[in-house]
């Protein structure tokens, strides 16, 4: 692999760093850069200081990680994610479950590829099988055509915070002691949100507040 100029790292999530999963260490020795573990656990406390960090998932291992650990922010822009190990075409929706997706491999593929798709990603590239970009171009092409402008969207300042708050992956609970209101009155303001957005979840509200609200 050749040597790049940024200095960024890709971390494998894993529920523990006692048994290195066998696939993450042949990557790891193939490539120019040894790939680190972390827990699910520190990212819920430094989701906001991960700009050079990529996430690197075994699919697999991900669903025991999804069912075990609730709320992993993942949906917030400043996560980058690689998925590896992918037995088959995934949906659209379970793709989106791993935020801002920049890589995924199949586990037919080589690791001499995957390391290869590594080097790209950590430059600032996408490496994505042409099926899945395909499905999230159209993904984000009817969010997109399903929201009005921005400039004919009457959100209240509330409501703006909600999808700020929303974007850093932040859960009913925390929004509610973040804003100093009730959890209830959080579920109000999001049902709000959606009618005005014309979305139907959180993931396409976050879809539209990074393609039309400010950092």
């Amino acid at each position: 692999m050749r040597k790049n100029s940024y200095k960024r790292i890709i971390q494998h999530v894993a529920l523990s760093t006692s048994s290195p999963d066998p696939l993450v260490e042949q990557l790891s020795k193939l490539s120019i850069n040894a790939i680190d573990v972390i827990q699910p656990e520190a990212l819920m406390v430094a989701r906001d200081k991960v700009r050079n960090r990529i996430l690197l998932f075994d699919y697999h291992a991900s669903l025991d990680i999804f069912q075990q650990v609730l709320n992993l922010p993942l949906v917030s822009k400043h996560f980058e994610t690689i998925l590896i190990n992918v037995p088959h075409r995934l949906t659209t929706e379970t793709i989106l479950r791993y935020g801002n997706i920049k890589g995924l491999f199949y586990s037919h593929e080589s690791p001499e590829k995957i390391v290869k798709g590594f080097d790209e990603i950590i430059n600032g590239k996408n490496w994505l099988p042409r099926d899945v970009s395909s499905q999230l171009l159209h993904h984000y092409r009817h969010v997109v055509s399903a929201n009005t402008s921005p400039a004919v969207v009457d959100l209240t300042a509330r409501e703006i915070d909600i999808l700020r708050s929303l974007q850093s992956g932040a859960t009913n609970m925390q929004m509610a002691e973040d804003l100093f209101i009730t959890e209830s009155t959080v579920k109000s303001h999001l049902y709000q949100i959606f009618r005005k957005l014309s979305v139907k979840n959180r993931l396409q509200a976050i879809a539209w507040a990074n393609q039309h609200l400010l950092s």
